[in-house]
This record gives C-alpha cells, structure tokens and sequence, in this order.
C-alpha cells in the first residue's frame, strides 16, 4: 500500500490510510502479509512499514516519486496487488495489478473551489489513472455514480466500500480553551478549512443565530481542523458577521481531544458543498452527538434519516436548525440515538473484509 500521504497528525486521506491498514492487518495477519510504503519516521501501530529515505513532503515531490520512481522500488519486492489510496496511481511508469480509491469528484464538479494548478493536476492525473487501475473503490454510490458520469469508468470496476469509524477514545482535556469557555455549550464543525467546507457560510448562519435570537455570550461555534487553502475569507468572517469572540478556530487537535470535542458539542454542523463521503458526520453520530449536514454529494447517502440535512447556501435553515438543536431537547435526544444506530453500520473491518475481496479480484486477473 502506498501510505506516503500517512502522518500522526494527517486528516482525510492519511486517516483512511491508518484506519485501513490497521484493520486489515489485524484481521488478515496470518494469511496476508501487508506492507505500507511510507515516510521516513512515519509509523502506523502495529502495521509493517517500509520506510523511504527521502524527503517528500511537499505534493509535487511526492507526485514525481510516485509517477516516475514508485515502480523501481516495487520492482525489488515481490507483491501481488499494490493499492493507492488516493486518486492517481503510476500512469508514466505504470505497476502490475494497481488498485485504486477515488474518494470524491470535487475536482470535476467543484473547481474553482482548489488553486488552478491543484484543479488541473488532479483532474489529469484521475482521468489518467482510472483507466489504468485494475479496480477503483470509492467510499460511496454517490461517488461511483459521478465516476461513471463524469470519466466514464464502467460499472464493474468499480466497488463502493464505505469507509468506518474509529473506536472512540474518551476521559481526555480540550486543548485551547480556558475552563470558563469548556463550561459554555458550542456547535462544533470539523475539517481542513478550504473553501468546499463553506466555513464561511457556517460562520453567517452562526452569526444570524446568535442575533436573532439574542444569544450572544451564551454558546459558540469551535472550528477544528487545520489550514488548508484559500482560507482567507474564513478567517476574516468572524468579524465580518460580528461574532469574533465567539468563533474559536482550534486548527489541529488529536484524535482523542476530537473524540471529546465530539461528545460535549450540541451538535455538529457539516454544511460542505460536496463530500465524497463525509466521516466527521458519522463520527458525531458514534459519539452521540446531533448532526446538522448538507445534503449534497454523498452525505445524504452517509446520514440517512440520522441527521438534519439543508441546502449548504441556505443560511435561514442551517440557522433555524441551530435554533431547533438549542431549544429542543428531545430533538437533540432523538438524532443521538438515531445517529448511534446509524454509525454502527459502518465499521473499519468490514471495509477490510471488502478491500480485500478487490485484492483477491485483481490478484487473479
């Protein structure tokens, strides 16, 4: 597996890359041997990792190892199917037996909300390789169909295999806030903050929330993830919508002070313009926690009947629903309970049990 998107601290991508690999190797350890290829210093417990010399942390470094590089280093191990969990696989130098996982088509669907240069290497670099892979997994119907629609990639190549969701690690404090702070209910959104989050339009509908309903001291909105790109308007949105000292930005925190940031929120709110899959939804919801989502790409797929959905661009109803998960207990009660029982569906070692199914697939073609 090529796990050179894998660090401690990684979110999407190096999270799925950890989760896989744990589950995997803990369930298929004594017939399969599993080994990720990864960064110098980089470990994922438990997992047998081959680790490179060199440094390739910055993307367009590790984009030329993996296009130009990757296969000579595959070429000095025996293997049977090698999978890239992101979206590109070797299309210069190209592998025996490549598998691939697409987590989303927001680069297709959604441009203009990543750097032009990112936009464009992505798009070339996924219509490229989804005609190379052997077998292409996406986390979602909704995904398999933009694939479908979009690159043409026929229906039997690919295999829908939801992601799951981590044990929870609980008893632990939130970092950056005072004592004072903790003691005030907050909304909690979660993600990379970059423009298909629509932090900003959260921050507007916080705001009018707030207002309106003569709220302000009394609760706060904390955004948890680190800086990712055209960011700027978001950090200017507090106080362009007059709640700067209630909008606390966390940047990272670690899973464990997530999981408790999860547990203690009023709810989370997820208003993204498109997701692949969603997991910060499904993560809420194991904790017990309400949802308020978007109900586009494939969240409405993910949260079922387990969540509030809303338009992401409708501010009144993301507001409204806000104004709902205060006031109203019951509501707050019922969506916890719903979204337990929607989270148990989705496990990391049924994920394994199917990721592997495509191995055997492919390894006898």
């Amino acid at each position: 597996m090529d796990g050179l998107l894998y660090h401690p601290k990684s979110a999407g991508i190096g999270r799925y890359i950890e989760s896989l690999a744990r589950a995997y190797d803990g369930k298929y350890r004594d017939i399969d041997e599993l080994r990720v290829i990864g960064l110098s210093g980089q470990s994922i417990p438990g997992v047998n990792m081959i680790h490179l010399s060199r440094s390739l942390e910055k993307s367009r470094n590790r984009i030329f190892y993996e296009q130009w590089q990757f296969r000579s280093r595959l070429d000095r191990m025996p293997y049977d199917v090698v999978h890239f969990p992101d979206y590109q696989v070797p299309v210069v130098r190209r592998v025996h037996h490549a598998v691939m996982t697409v987590h989303d088509m927001v680069a297709f669907k959604y441009p203009s909300l990543f750097p032009k240069v990112q936009t464009l290497v992505k798009q070339g670099l996924m219509a490229r390789s989804v005609k190379v892979a052997r077998r292409v997994i996406v986390p979602s119907r909704a995904t398999a169909d933009d694939l479908q629609e979009i690159l043409k990639v026929p229906a039997d190549r690919i295999s829908v295999i939801p992601h799951g969701v981590d044990p929870l690690e609980i008893d632990v404090k939130v970092p950056h806030m005072t004592e004072k702070e903790r003691e005030r209910p907050y909304f909690l959104a979660v993600g990379t903050i970059e423009p298909r989050k629509n932090f900003e339009g959260l921050i507007h509908a916080f705001s009018q929330f707030i207002h309106e309903n003569h709220l302000n001291g009394q609760t706060d909105l904390l955004i948890a993830g680190k800086k990712g790109w055209l960011y700027e308007s978001v950090l200017e949105a507090p106080g362009k919508w007059n709640v700067g000292e209630r909008v606390f930005l966390l940047d990272y925190v670690s899973k464990a002070d997530l999981h408790e940031l999860y547990r203690n929120a009023l709810a989370l709110v997820y208003p993204s313009f498109y997701e692949g899959f969603g997991l910060p939804v499904l993560e809420a919801m194991a904790c017990g926690t309400p949802v308020i989502s978007s109900n586009k790409g494939a969240l409405k797929e993910v949260c079922g009947d387990a969540a509030l959905l809303a338009d992401p661009s409708d501010i009144d109803r993301l507001s409204q629903y806000m104004k709902q998960i205060w006031e109203d207990r019951d509501l707050r009660i019922s969506l916890g309970q719903r979204g337990r029982e929607r989270a148990a569906r989705y496990t990391w070692a049924v994920a394994a049990e199917m990721t592997r199914e495509v191995y055997l697939q492919v390894a006898d073609q």
